[in-house]
């Protein structure tokens, strides 16, 4: 069984929204809207908001943010 962690790194990975959250700077709203998207595709999948926080370690948009800032980060050192 996959656990929520695994799903949202997934998702991230995988995602239509994939190509959308890299690149540019992403505003606050432009990330919330990918919480609220990776949140209704894990409800489909069964995890919780809640579940999924507790297995990443805090809020879902902390962590999509910092992913996000983790990757433009990267292409800038490539």
């Amino acid at each position: 069984m996959t656990t929520a962690q695994e799903f949202v790194q997934f998702w991230l990975e995988n995602s239509d929204y994939a190509d959308e959250q890299y690149g540019a700077r992403r505003g606050r709203a432009d990330v919330q809207q990918l919480a609220d998207n990776l949140v209704r595709a894990a409800e489909g999948q069964g995890f919780s908001r809640e579940q999924m926080e507790a297995e990443l370690g805090g809020d879902i948009y902390a962590f999509i943010r910092a992913s996000i800032d983790l990757q433009n980060a990267d292409e800038r050192c490539a």
